[in-house]
């Protein structure tokens, strides 16, 4: 098995759980007969739009197919979002400029070409072991990113937003952190950039990490207007990125 296959294998992977994400968000979200009738009706959509895009893959080039994909994920993330916010901390433009910076990321990472001048000088040795490594930790961080969700469930949307009904979860996960979903996220893209063993892989992960960052300073400013006291004391409790794990008294 080489880091090629191994890649391979993680495009799969990571498509799968970009496409199951967004179906459990449509799913998810079903309030009434008409919505639950549209929600079904978009799912087709992106069902039917997905399939083509897939079935295409080695037909179109990858610059188009990047820019498809962008666009599918632009529509799926706005259907699947909350429609009722009764606060929102981002400005007009920051969520498209969010979707541009998946799209960068992950062609980083997946598309070949990108790997431009020391962008494409190994930071790793093309050993099997560290490629098995990297593969350990993305599955590790895709199953740590679902368990997170799950635990949010009604309260996660795309946005930047405070929900009108919005409840404050510190359980599962977010006893330990106050982001475990971007945490999960930027562990599997790490475990993904160790397999690619490429610079490039190193700057898709930074990219993530900065604009993961922002987006939860963001968010917490809003929480903290929401929730005051109850935020703080979860600030202090958990850990913004990483596990703050609490000391036995």
């Amino acid at each position: 098995m080489s880091d090629e296959l191994l890649l391979r294998i993680l495009a799969y992977i990571w498509t799968a759980f970009g496409v199951c994400w967004v179906g459990f968000s449509l799913i998810k979200k079903t309030h009434g007969g008409e919505a639950r009738e549209w929600r079904r009706l978009a799912t087709v959509v992106l069902a039917i739009a997905f399939a083509l895009l897939f079935l295409g893959r080695h037909k179109i080039p990858p610059e188009l197919l990047l820019l498809y994909g962008l666009a599918w994920a632009s529509t799926a993330l706005y259907w699947s979002s909350p429609a009722k916010a009764a606060q929102s901390g981002e400005f007009k433009w920051y969520r498209p400029l969010r979707l541009v910076t998946l799209a960068v990321t992950f062609a980083l990472l997946f598309w070949d070409a990108t790997g431009v001048g020391f962008l494409g000088r190994r930071f790793l040795p093309p050993m099997l072991i560290l490629g098995l490594v990297g593969f350990s930790l993305a599955l590790i961080g895709m199953a740590a990113t679902w368990w997170a969700r799950v635990e949010l469930g009604q309260y996660w949307s795309d946005r930047v937003i405070v929900q009108t009904d919005h409840q404050l979860v510190r359980t599962g996960p977010y006893a330990y952190m106050r982001h475990p979903i971007y945490s999960g996220v930027l562990l599997a893209v790490l475990g993904t950039a160790l397999v690619v063993g490429e610079w490039r892989g190193v700057l898709a992960f930074l990219i993530l990490l900065i604009n993961y960052a922002i987006k939860a300073k963001m968010e917490e400013r809003i929480l903290t207007e929401r929730f005051s006291d109850e935020f703080r004391q979860h600030q202090r409790e958990a850990g913004f990125l990483l596990p703050r794990v609490r000391a036995r008294g």
